[in-house]
C-alpha cells in the first residue's frame, strides 16, 4: 500500500494490482463520535447522492454514472469510536480520471436539493432497525454497555435529532473538521491514481486530529437488561470487556481464542450449547477490535435464559487449545477470501489506521499463524452486560429515539 499526503489533514493510500479488473475507491471523512452530531453526519451521508455542481438531479448523476461505466454510493460507518462519511466509488481503469472527477463534484459542491425527502428516508432507516430482531439486540446491547462511552451512540442517528439538522450547515462543519482518507484498490498505476486524484478531489487542509480509541474499562457490576416484544425467538447477547490492546500481538491470540470461543461449527458454544443441550437455534461469538470488546450472540427460547448464561460463562472459563490448529486454519482461509474483494482489503486497512498498526492482509494471516498458545488471554475479561429481548412485548415505535 502506497501512501501520500495530500495536504494538512488528508491522505491517499493506493494499493496497485492486477488481480480486480476494476478500481474501487473510497472517501472517508472521518470525525469523532458525537451525540452531537451524530444525526447530522448519518443524514449528511445519506444526501451527498442527491446533486451537485453540474449533475443537479440524482438522476443526473446517475446517467453520468452510466456514461463512465462507474457505480457510486455515500453511506455512514462507526468504527470504533469514529463516525465515517463514506463516498464510495467503483469504475474501469479507463474511466478513472471521469469517476475522481464526478467524485470531487460531489463531495466539494453537492446540491441539497432535497432535503426533507432525506430526513423523511433516515427516519424510516431508523424505524427500520427493530424489523432485523438479531441486530437490534446487538446495538441495544452495546448501548447500554457503553451507555456513558462514545461508542455506545447510535452510528444511524436519532430521530429526535433529524428536523433540527441543517445540511448546509452542517456539511461546512464536516469539510473543516474531518479528517480525510482516501483509499484505492485496484488495476491502476499509482501515479496516474494520485494525479486524477489531486486533480479532481481538491480539498482543502485541515488541522483534523482524532484521538485513539478507549479500550480499557472494568465494569463495576453486570448490567442485567430484559426488554420484552412480540417475538417467538428470544435473542440475548453478552457483552465482555477484554481489556487487550487491540494493537498489541495479544489481539491476534484473541481472535484465535474466539474462533475457539465462538467463532464457527466446531467451537465450544456451538458445541455445548446447540449440539448437546439443543438450547439454542444459533449462538456465535463476535470481536469488536477498536473497542475491545466480545459479544456473543444465541437465538434461544426465553425461558433457557439462565441456562445458556451459565454455560456462555463456564465456556469461556474452560476454554481449551486442543483444536487451535483449526481454529487458526478457519481464520486464515476466511482472510484469504477476503483478499478477493477490493471492499474488504479497504475495511481491513481502515482498521489498522484507526487501530495504530498498519497491517496488510498478508501480515495478519502471519500474525495469526505465529500464535502458539492462547493461555491468559482472557485473565482480564469481564461480563459486562447482559441484554435479552424476550417474547410478550409489543415493537416499539423506533430504536434509537432517545
Amino acid at each position: 500500500m502506497y501512501t501520500s499526503k495530500l495536504n494538512r489533514g488528508a491522505d491517499m493510500h493506493i494499493f496497485s494490482t492486477d488481480k480486480f479488473k476494476s478500481v474501487t475507491m473510497c472517501i472517508l471523512l472521518r470525525l469523532p463520535l458525537k451525540r452531537e452530531t451524530a444525526t447530522a453526519n448519518a443524514l449528511l451521508a445519506s444526501a451527498l447522492m442527491q446533486g451537485c455542481g453540474g449533475y443537479r438531479t440524482r438522476r443526473q448523476i446517475e446517467r453520468r454514472l452510466e456514461d463512465i461505466h462507474s457505480v457510486m454510493s455515500s453511506d455512514i460507518l462507526k468504527k470504533g469510536e469514529e463516525h465515517i462519511i463514506q463516498l464510495f466509488v467503483r469504475t474501469l481503469p479507463e474511466y478513472f480520471d471521469e469517476a475522481a472527477q464526478l467524485a470531487g463534484n460531489i463531495l466539494l459542491r453537492p446540491l441539497f436539493n432535497n432535503e426533507e425527502a432525506c430526513k423523511r428516508e433516515l427516519e424510516a432507516s431508523i424505524n427500520s432497525l427493530v424489523n432485523d430482531k438479531r441486530r437490534y439486540a446487538f446495538e441495544k446491547c452495546i448501548e447500554n454497555m457503553c451507555e456513558n462511552e462514545a461508542y455506545g451512540i447510535s452510528g444511524d442517528g436519532y430521530i429526535r435529532d433529524i428536523n433540527s439538522v441543517s445540511l448546509n450547515m452542517h456539511y461546512n462543519y464536516v469539510m473543516q473538521n474531518a479528517k480525510t482518507d482516501i483509499i484505492v484498490v485496484g488495476n491502476i498505476d499509482r501515479d496516474r491514481a494520485e494525479e486524477s486524484i489531486r486533480r479532481g478531489i481538491p480539498l482543502d487542509a485541515t488541522d483534523a486530529s482524532l484521538e485513539p480509541c478507549n479500550y480499557l474499562y472494568y465494569p463495576p457490576s453486570i448490567k442485567e437488561i430484559t426488554e420484552e416484544m412480540d417475538i417467538t425467538q428470544g435473542k440475548l447477547c453478552v457483552g465482555f470487556r477484554l481489556n487487550i490492546d487491540p494493537s498489541g500481538d495479544d489481539w491476534y491470540k484473541a481472535i484465535v481464542a474466539n474462533e475457539l470461543f465462538g467463532g464457527g461449527a466446531s467451537s465450544a458454544l456451538f458445541n455445548k450449547v446447540r449440539e448437546k443441550d439443543s438450547l439454542c437455534y444459533y449462538i456465535t461469538s463476535k470481536l469488536l477490535r477498536l473497542k475491545s470488546i466480545m459479544i456473543t450472540e444465541a437465538g434461544i427460547d426465553s425461558e433457557n435464559r439462565d441456562k445458556v448464561l451459565d454455560i456462555i460463562t463456564s465456556a469461556m472459563q474452560e476454554l481449551s487449545a486442543e483444536d487451535m490448529e483449526n481454529a487458526k486454519k478457519n481464520i486464515t482461509d476466511s482472510l484469504k477470501i477476503a483478499q478477493d474483494r477490493p471492499e474488504s482489503i479497504m475495511d481491513s486497512f481502515l482498521g489498522s489506521l484507526i487501530a495504530g498498526r498498519m497491517m496488510s492482509l498478508d501480515e495478519t494471516i502471519k500474525k495469526i499463524n505465529d500464535v502458539r498458545d492462547i493461555d491468559g488471554v482472557f485473565d482480564d475479561c469481564h461480563i459486562d452486560t447482559v441484554f435479552m429481548l424476550s417474547g410478550g412485548g409489543t415493537v416499539p415505535n423506533d430504536g434509537h429515539n432517545k
